[in-house]
């Protein structure tokens, strides 16, 4: 384990420290002004450093948005830990927690499109910025953890393994949301809870919904 008084630890915190610094202040001027209406050079202002210091942790204004989600997510999911506990089966607390995170989204539905934008550039082209080695890994870390879990209790299949189903889990919630955004007609809880069965059972209808074959042949 690093030590943090160390001078290794000691810049890692500040590194962390500043960070989060950097994104709460941006976010506190996207609540105030509006995203479109803040630029860099406005954030480095108001967080009281050198602009070449803001893009050297953040190249673009999107991703001090994902940092403050990833965020946003781990702090939620310490809070609900105890909600989370409750539920017996992994079916249940995986259902409780898609409701509550599509009212986290839905919260927060004006950014989503900025924040989707950024998540592709990162998926297509493979970039990262300074802050992603010490930020949290956000949702598929999470769902990572669940899916194990869930395999260890016999509730998942083992065939892939858990990293490989978060990750193709994370994309049919991506999916969900851009579905949403697109046509919000249908709530995206009904959005995730329908990808995770989907997720759970496949697609193939289950046997006591699939009619019944025709008799065919002579009559006794």
């Amino acid at each position: 384990m690093q030590n943090p008084t160390s001078p290794v630890g000691r810049r890692q915190r500040k590194r962390v420290l500043t960070t989060s610094h950097l994104s709460a202040t941006a976010f506190r001027l996207f609540e105030t002004h509006g995203y479109d209406a803040v630029g860099m050079e406005q954030i480095a202002a108001e967080a009281d450093v050198a602009k070449a210091t803001l893009y050297k942790y953040f190249p673009v204004k999107e991703a001090l948005l994902a940092h403050r989600f990833r965020e946003d997510i781990a702090i939620g999911m310490v809070e609900r830990a105890g909600a989370l506990s409750a539920f017996k089966t992994f079916e249940a607390r995986m259902q409780w927690l898609l409701r509550e995170s599509a009212a986290w989204h839905t919260a927060r539905k004006g950014y989503l499109p900025h924040y989707i934008r950024y998540l592709t550039s990162q998926a297509r082209y493979g970039e990262t910025t300074s802050c992603d080695a010490s930020a949290d890994k956000g949702s598929r870390q999470i769902l990572t953890l669940m899916f194990e879990a869930a395999q260890q209790s016999g509730e998942v299949d083992t065939r892939q393994t858990a990293a490989q189903i978060a990750w193709s889990f994370e994309y049919l919630l991506f999916g969900a949301v851009t579905a949403w955004l697109t046509d919000p007609g249908v709530d995206l809880t009904t959005r995730f809870l329908a990808a995770f069965d989907m997720a759970m059972f496949g697609l193939a209808s289950r046997p006591e919904q699939r009619p019944k074959p025709r008799a065919t042949g002579a009559k006794p």
